[in-house]
């Protein structure tokens, strides 16, 4: 039997850092909604927090004209969020250990090792409108 979406919202946010303000309130409202503890939702506003600069930073490389999109969908006990942005992917598998020791001061380079602490990324596809990271995040 096929899993029915229980749930579904999406945002699109300007391409600048300070759409992360309205994504942040988005978070809340349907982490509100679906009952997830206090626990739960902070680390789920790191998680996007991280995605959502990415996206602004490496996918529409700064440029505000571009949007940021975000989809929650609940099928029962697991939340999925897609990130849009305009960029042309990457392979998160090829970015540098943020562990090794030559890594520790650099300034960037933590996001995804940040956001794979808390949900699992399930996928990264490209097509001709940019790249969507897509996550799996089991709400508590």
């Amino acid at each position: 039997m096929k899993s029915m979406i229980m749930k579904r919202a999406e945002i699109v946010l300007t391409g600048s850092y300070s759409g992360y303000g309205a994504l942040n309130e988005f978070i809340d409202l349907f982490a509100e909604g679906e009952g997830y503890s206090n626990l739960c939702v902070e680390k789920l506003q790191l998680a996007m927090k991280e995605a959502f600069v990415n996206a602004v930073r490496h996918g529409n490389r700064e440029q505000s004209e571009l949007s940021v999109s975000c989809v929650f969908a609940v099928f029962e006990d697991v939340l999925l969020i897609s990130v849009r942005d305009s960029g042309k992917g990457f392979n998160p598998d090829e970015l540098p250990d943020p562990l090794d020791p030559q890594n520790l001061f650099r300034l960037s380079g933590r996001g995804i090792y940040i956001i794979r602490s808390i949900a699992e990324i399930i996928a990264l596809e490209r097509d001709g409108n940019g790249s969507v990271l897509k996550l799996r995040y089991r709400p508590y």
